[in-house]
């Protein structure tokens, strides 16, 4: 079982595939489990790691209040050392977006090119979170009954089967209970995104980049997107259509055929277009 070990506990990470290096970070209380089979759809192409941020799933190491973004980057530049990977392409979803930029503004000698999937980076003045995810976070432990049928409606597109929504209920329910999601670890992770104030620097992400946006995304404000888009030089927006915070489970095929397009044409020097 591959993990790191800090004066504070363990960091459990995963490696699958062969290929470029791609480094996948999940968001806001959820880890390499809940990645529902995508990390292994992308090793087909991808050397793909994954870790379990700090207080979930395998790792030991608490998420404490006063853990900032930047170290949680920092965790993830520590098992490209151990494993001795020169650079990587990075890719964050939602909050793990968030941990990805971080870490191409702190080290870019190790950043290939940036992927941000349905992230919200915050800025000054506007919220991190739709109301009603707010709602939804402030509110889960009176929902104990339906919070992940709720989770998964407001995490998919609404014309998303009602079939993959109750599938992805039962499965992050069953993830949950048998690794748990201490509050306490959420709680961090929010406050280490209301502590970031990074907006300005992301002018300072120089590697390509790709900006990956569910057309239908409630869990995120819509605008969170083009600002990434606006503050970080020449990057490329795509939006997915019928697709919402969780577009590689509303839309997959199409997802992974974006990140690979992406990941192959900066590999071959040219670009692709912007939808």
């Amino acid at each position: 079982m591959p993990e790191i070990k800090t004066p504070h506990g363990r960091i459990h990470y995963e490696i699958h595939g062969k290929g470029p290096h791609l480094v996948m970070i999940r968001g806001l209380g959820t880890f390499t489990d809940h990645w529902s089979g995508w990390d292994k759809t992308l090793a087909e192409y991808f050397t793909v790691v994954t870790l379990d941020n700090r207080g979930l799933g395998k790792t030991s190491a608490p998420m404490k209040p006063w853990i900032s973004v930047k170290t949680l980057a920092h965790d993830v530049k520590t098992i490209m050392r151990h494993e001795r990977v020169e650079n990587a392409h990075i890719l964050g979803n939602s909050f793990g977006g968030m941990i990805a930029a971080e870490f191409a503004i702190q080290y870019p000698e190790l950043t290939k090119s940036l992927i941000l999937v349905a992230s919200s980076i915050g800025r000054s003045g506007h919220l991190r979170l739709s109301p009603e995810a707010a709602h939804l976070i402030l509110t889960a432990p009176f929902r104990k009954e339906y919070l992940y049928e709720k989770l998964a409606d407001l995490l998919t597109a609404p014309k998303t089967s009602r079939d993959i929504k109750s599938k992805l209920a039962e499965e992050w329910k069953e993830i949950d209970s048998r690794r748990g999601q201490p509050k306490s670890t959420v709680l961090g992770q929010l406050i280490a995104a209301l502590r970031f104030r990074d907006w300005e620097k992301l002018q300072s992400i120089k590697c390509p980049t790709l900006i990956v946006s569910g057309a239908q995304d409630r869990f995120v404000p819509k605008g969170s997107s083009l600002f990434l888009h606006d503050k970080i030089p020449q990057s490329q927006l795509r939006e997915i259509k019928d697709a919402g915070h969780e577009p590689h489970i509303d839309q997959p095929e199409i997802v992974t055929q974006v990140v690979r397009e992406f990941i192959s044409e900066q590999r071959s020097g040219n670009t692709i277009s912007t939808t």
